[in-house]
């Protein structure tokens, strides 16, 4: 049995090797107390990818550890070595991570694209999600967690049944004999167009109009407020807290939103819409829903023509008449009077959500700014709350 220490700062990784027993406990107990210092470990992690066994003498050393060191953690689990941990309750009291299946994607054809991930047809009956950049792995098993919760709900989407590593990025697995996604089946199908339009608008109703209040998933309100925040002092001051106040005044439903909602994250299995990206699942009003999916389909297009159309590879024409199949959807019996009224407390919402992100992402391209804020200020001039119901 093999035991090595790496530090890195007050970061302390000890390297596990072979099998610990009632035979070499000891020994391995006392490597252990030599190898890490009295004092000054921040972190310790034990990676245990070599480790191929591990008895209940073993884990007397790893429970004491656990005590010494409360930020302990086990990374790189083999499968037969987890299902130990896991019957023995480790995996409730600390941190304990699988070593994740490595796949590749090279030469597979991507079936679905958003903004965080991209996914391939991985196998004939599988499919992986590939996340843009770096993800930690709580922040995907958050997600998972929220497709999970979702999916109770009665809100179709992929179920996940593995997390794996792809290059040096992390992937979710998912089971899908034949999918395609909403944006490739339109370009492939244009005569079924009005069908897709449909499926599309009823899709979006579905999860805005199911109650979850009882989920445990967090409002999608609050932290939309504190991205608004980097406004103070960029709008006139009476306009940036007319916004916030009708922010606040927006009455609180407890229904779903998806937070990413287009057609390259709606995959389609034998005729029936499912959805990905589900990391942004929360619970809001249906004009937070509205108002991403007016950002991403139409508002970019103010300050950068065809943004919006290049994104989903779909010409501009399909995105607005995709968004206005969603408002006959939402609202229907309104007069045109009203519609128009609902279509701009949706746009003054997105108006806002886009001066955010072009000041936090760098991107004032044309005047993008200033563009948005003019019309932010036109909208609030004439627009006195954000409740779609009235």
């Amino acid at each position: 049995m093999n035991v090595t220490l790496n530090k890195n700062n007050a970061d302390f990784t000890l390297l596990l090797e072979g099998q610990i027993d009632s035979n070499n406990a000891p020994e391995v107990k006392k490597k252990i107390d030599g190898l890490l210092p009295k004092k000054g470990v921040q972190t310790l992690t034990i990676d245990a990818k070599e480790l191929q066994y591990i008895t209940s003498a073993g884990l007397r050393i790893v429970l004491t550890l656990w005590h010494s060191y409360p930020s302990l953690r086990i990374i790189n689990v083999r499968p037969e070595v987890y299902d130990i941990l896991e019957m023995t309750g480790f995996t409730e009291m600390m941190p304990i991570e699988r070593m994740l299946r490595e796949v590749s994607v090279e030469g597979k054809p991507i079936v679905g694209e958003g903004f965080t991930a991209i996914v391939y047809r991985l196998s004939g009956d599988s499919i992986v999600k590939v996340f843009r950049g770096e993800r930690s792995m709580k922040s995907i098993r958050a997600e998972i967690d929220a497709a999970k919760k979702a999916f109770i709900y009665g809100i179709p989407t992929a179920i996940s049944f593995d997390v794996v590593k792809v290059g040096d990025r992390l992937g979710v697995v998912f089971e899908m004999l034949d999918c395609a996604s909403l944006r490739d089946l339109i370009l492939a199908n244009p005569d079924r167009f009005e069908e897709y339009k449909k499926m599309y608008a009823d899709l979006s109703y579905k999860i805005t109009h199911t109650v979850a209040s009882d989920s445990g998933l967090g409002e999608c309100k609050e932290p939309l407020l504190q991205k608004l925040a980097l406004l103070d002092g960029v709008m006139p001051k009476a306009d940036y807290q007319k916004l916030i106040s009708m922010i606040r005044a927006i009455p609180d439903t407890g229904t779903l939103t998806h937070g990413d909602f287009h057609i390259k994250n709606i995959l389609v299995q034998n005729g029936e819409p499912l959805l990905i990206d589900m990391d942004s699942v929360a619970l809001g009003n249906p004009i937070f829903e509205l108002e991403g999916i007016y950002l991403s389909a139409k508002a970019y297009n103010e300050a950068e023509p065809n943004n919006a159309s290049e994104f989903f590879g779909v010409p501009q024409k399909v995105l607005d008449e995709l968004y206005d199949a969603l408002i006959s959807i939402y609202f229907p019996g309104k007069t045109e009077a009203e519609l128009d009224l609902i279509r701009r407390k949706i746009e003054l919402l997105s108006t806002a959500h886009l001066a955010y992100q072009t000041i936090h992402y760098h991107r004032d391209q044309n005047g993008r700014l200033s563009k948005a804020l003019s019309r932010l200020h036109e909208l609030l001039s004439s627009i006195d709350d954000l409740d779609l119901g009235k």
